[in-house]
């Protein structure tokens, strides 16, 4: 979102909490979710780190590194958790 004065501002932090150690909540998109978020071990800040990553993924090869071509969950986590990291060939 842009403010009246022009300048970016970060928004939608309903699922945000403040962290002590490690949390257990499994909340987020499929895509951009860490595997430790997805086994249920618990996680700490490390994973907005990965999703970052996802991010910086998909703005330089356009789409996400894993499960690019599925929409059902379950096959996503299994992606997330198993599949090899690919490149496309125009990335070198």
């Amino acid at each position: 979102m842009i403010d009246e004065q022009g300048y970016p501002r970060l928004i939608d932090f309903g699922t945000a909490k403040i962290l002590e150690g490690r949390t257990y909540t499994i909340v987020g998109t499929p895509h951009y979710m860490a595997p430790e978020i997805i086994t249920g071990k618990g996680y700490d800040y490390n994973a907005d780190y990965w999703s970052l990553g996802v991010v910086l993924f998909e703005f330089m090869c356009g789409g996400v590194p894993f499960g690019e071509e599925e929409e059902d969950p379950y096959n996503i986590y299994e992606a997330v958790l198993s599949a090899p990291l690919r490149y496309p060939n125009y990335v070198a």
